[in-house]
């Protein structure tokens, strides 16, 4: 395949990893709207991860071995709280407002890089993280009076994403990328399951179905997202990733009826054009100007 060829099929892959976690918190809603915990749409998608992956690396043939546990562990850990945390939210607000609040991980990337791992960051970006605060504000739209539930547990899902994403990177420095799946799906799976312990009841039917869809889109999107950035740079893959929240918002007004008006378009928009201006997307125009 040609340098061309491969660029198109990574943001085809991405594109579908976008359309695979706006579909699985749409399923997600329609489990929680029938007064279920979307703890098990969490739980479920860690657990059948989990056994996709344990079947994938007995049949290759390859290894269970770690060499750090110390960043798989804290890749599990906060990717598991974050999972849950944006699977609760959806009980409580719209799937638009849930994944585009939850979509501002970059932001917090940036933020907790430099206290975390000592990474330097461009002065600018604290300007993107202003606009996109605003945007999340816009959405929101919280009266400090009856703050909603479900969009503040989305910006907390954001956090814990951003250090799961550091974790990560980390983690990739030393240990395969089937191995770092395996694993923060069957330690999330754990992490998870107290949760679902607490109130379980299993939902049968057309609920059941939808609970493994949504725990399937969901692992297919964290497939699709890892072997679209094979084929793409960060900023292009950033830039495409963020088009789940205009998938989001057509989703949720189709399936759920979910309210969309100016401000929560503007609110879309500032968020949206940020995350794509944290990427560094737009400095390859800067820099070929420069070149010229």
């Amino acid at each position: 395949m040609t340098k061309e060829d491969n660029q198109i099929l990574g943001i085809l892959l991405v594109l579908l990893s976008a359309l695979s976690f706006a579909l699985s918190s749409a399923f997600g809603k329609l489990v929680t709207n029938a007064n279920f915990s979307g703890a098990i749409n969490s739980f479920s998608r860690f657990l059948l991860g989990t056994i996709i992956m344990f079947v994938y690396i007995i049949s290759t043939k390859k290894s269970f071995k770690v060499n750090r546990v110390l960043h798989i562990a804290n890749r599990s850990i906060f990717n598991g709280i974050s999972i849950l945390l944006i699977s609760l939210a959806v009980q409580d607000t719209t799937v638009t407002n849930a994944n585009m609040l939850q979509m501002t991980y970059p932001v917090f990337v940036l933020v907790l890089a430099p206290i975390l791992f000592k990474d330097k960051i461009k002065k600018s970006s604290y300007f993107y993280l202003a606009i996109i605060l605003l945007g999340c504000y816009l959405v929101a739209w919280p009266n400090f009076e009856t703050i909603n539930k479900g969009d503040v547990l989305s910006l907390i899902s954001a956090v814990t994403a951003a250090i799961s994403i550091l974790s990560l990177k980390e983690a990739r420095k030393y240990d395969e990328g089937h191995t770092i799946v395996f694993y923060v799906m069957l330690l999330a799976t754990f992490v998870n399951l107290p949760f679902v312990l607490k109130d379980f009841v299993l939902p049968g039917g057309i609920l059941l179905f939808y609970v493994f869809l949504s725990a399937l889109t969901g692992f297919l999107g964290q497939v699709f997202i890892t072997m679209g950035y094979k084929y793409v740079d960060n900023a292009t893959g950033s830039m495409v990733s963020a088009s789940r929240i205009l998938i989001s918002a057509i989703i949720g007004i189709i399936m759920f009826s979910d309210p969309i008006n100016l401000r929560i378009v503007i609110g879309g928009i500032l968020i949206t054009v940020s995350l794509v201006a944290v990427s560094g997307y737009f400095d390859r125009f800067k820099d070929k100007k420069d070149v010229a």
